[in-house]
């Protein structure tokens, strides 16, 4: 949409709070949004669309209801944004600046209930003092948090962060653990059925749900489509490999490496054991060992029986709810299982897939490509004539844009740095202008390389796909006799998933197969 058409007469309100606690008391969205909402009716603002996130304002890019606002503002559906104070928008400077800069360029004016934004440059060095102190404050939140629950490690007692340990509850005065009777059992039950019956983590998940056992999540964690918590295998995992239950207690053993990432384990020299008796044992140190042991030959047996290489592992998924599949021989047949069944939500209802029914299908798909060159030549084309991804292609524009803005005011910082020569000039301030402007610009180019090489990733796509028209020569020839790792090969080239349940597949690929490009289906 062209920015000479005129902005609608409508306002949209962004609230945010970072936890779901937050948004049950003082900080709710309920309140932020009152109070956007009597901000906008006392300057007759329309109130129009209302963006919401449960997230952390340390991250951008995967809040829904931001990305919502971005692409309103982009398409001038908004003639005013309204927010409730600065760091409800972000505790990010960089992402603030991002923000900023995609409502300036439609031209949609940004505003805040609890204070006040000037497009002068006292305002903006305002907006981004008060930006970069929410990041600060962010930031020593986070230190002072790590530094005390360390410091109490370190005194010899359990902190009191987190939730608690299942099967126990904190003393939070003395500083150790007490066992809580109703869950203990449940742990010596777990402990016991794997050291001792042989049954599978699978098939424990699966009886614990089915006695109708409260999982160690409830109460904990509330999902936002009303589902109830249950076991899953990974949390067995997690919690027949924890020393706690034989009453060794041992802390600070991971680390977090973001939001979104998997926890990443301390060198071992960082690991800080707590003194005997802080945590009370709910087993045996015999029955932890055999279900250690029996933990560590069922994963040797698993290995050593996986004779029969499937094709199609890690690609094909259930068709009934998305899930990926799982290997499952069955009786010497090779199968697929959905992995919903030791999920939280249960058994999706979707059917069980042969292995050798469905990896000949794909196959045969894959011959026909192999054997006909064309159809690659042909996808090849189509990705160059439909060029990059549109919606990075449109974050790259506009971090560039902020880009080339902050070099502008560093140069002009620059300037007026190097022609004053007045006492009463205020070095300082600019100094301080100097490290933000340099700070956000080293972000700004980070962001920009890291676009650029998603980029550039596309375009080597492309090279690879036109790459295999010489493979194709290559193996064409043999592919009656082409061995498994030559067919996996083909298979992770021009296969991006395969959607199954039961006998019915559907094949989706980056090659044109069928009637719609890179989709071909089989039902019987």
């Amino acid at each position: 949409m062209s920015r000479s058409n005129p902005l609608p007469q409508v306002a949209a309100i962004y609230c945010r709070v970072s936890t779901t606690a937050q948004s049950e008391e003082g900080t709710s969205l309920a309140s932020q949004e009152a109070a956007c909402r009597a901000y906008a009716e006392a300057r007759g603002y329309a109130v129009g669309p209302i963006f919401t996130d449960v997230h952390s304002g340390a991250d951008l890019f995967r809040r829904d209801g931001m990305a919502d606002l971005l692409r309103a503002i982009k398409q001038r559906e908004v003639g005013i944004v309204i927010a409730y104070a600065l760091d409800r928008l972000s505790r990010s400077q960089i992402h603030f600046g991002l923000i900023y800069s995609e409502a300036d360029h439609a031209g949609v004016p940004i505003e805040l209930v609890t204070e006040k934004l000037d497009d002068t440059p006292v305002g903006r060095f305002v907006m981004a003092a008060n930006s970069f102190s929410a990041e600060i404050e962010r930031e020593k939140i986070r230190e002072r948090s790590l530094r005390g629950k360390k410091t109490r490690v370190q005194s010899g007692k359990i902190h009191n962060h987190s939730a608690e340990l299942y099967g126990f509850r904190r003393d939070k005065d003395r500083g150790v653990r007490t066992v809580y009777t109703p869950e203990a059992g449940i742990v010596q039950r777990i402990f016991a059925a794997v050291a001792y019956e042989g049954i599978t983590i699978r098939s424990l998940a699966r009886d614990l749900n089915s006695d109708g056992v409260p999982a160690p999540s409830e109460g904990k964690r509330t999902y936002k489509d009303g589902r109830v918590c249950r076991w899953n295998p990974s949390t067995l995992y997690r919690m027949l490999a924890d020393p706690s239950y034989k009453g060794d207690t041992v802390l600070w053993r991971h680390r977090s490496r973001g939001a979104g990432k998997m926890w990443q384990l301390r060198d071992e020299g960082e690991w800080i054991r707590l003194p005997e008796g802080t945590t009370p044992p709910i087993v045996t140190a015999e029955l932890w060992a055999a279900a250690q042991e029996r933990l560590r030959t069922g994963t040797v047996s698993t290995t050593r029986n996986a004779d029969r290489p499937y094709l199609l592992r890690g690609l094909i998924y259930c068709s009934v709810c998305g899930n990926r599949m799982y290997t499952c021989p069955e009786h010497g047949r090779p199968m697929y299982r959905c992995s919903s069944r030791g999920k939280a939500l249960g058994a999706c209802g979707g059917k069980r897939v042969n292995g050798d029914a469905v990896e000949s299908w794909a196959w045969s798909q894959i011959e026909t490509i192999l054997r006909d060159p064309s159809t690659i030549i042909a996808e090849v084309e189509r990705r160059r004539q439909r060029g990059p991804d549109a919606a990075l292609q449109s974050n790259r524009d506009a971090t560039a844009r902020l880009l080339a803005k902050l070099e502008k005011q560093r140069e002009r910082l620059i300037r007026r740095y190097a022609d004053a020569d007045d006492d009463s000039f205020p070095w300082e301030l600019v100094e301080r202008e100097v490290a933000r402007v340099e700070s956000e610009r080293r972000t700004a180019q980070a962001l920009l390389a890291d676009i650029d090489a998603r980029l550039g990733e596309q375009e080597t796509a492309i090279v690879r796909l036109d790459s295999l028209r010489t493979y194709c020569d290559r193996v064409s020839a043999n592919l009656e006799h082409a061995d498994f790792a030559t067919r996996r090969n083909a298979v992770e080239a021009l296969i991006e998933r395969v959607d199954a349940n039961g006998r019915d597949w559907t094949l989706i690929g980056s090659i044109p197969t069928g009637e719609s490009v890179g989709v071909v289906s089989h039902s019987s």
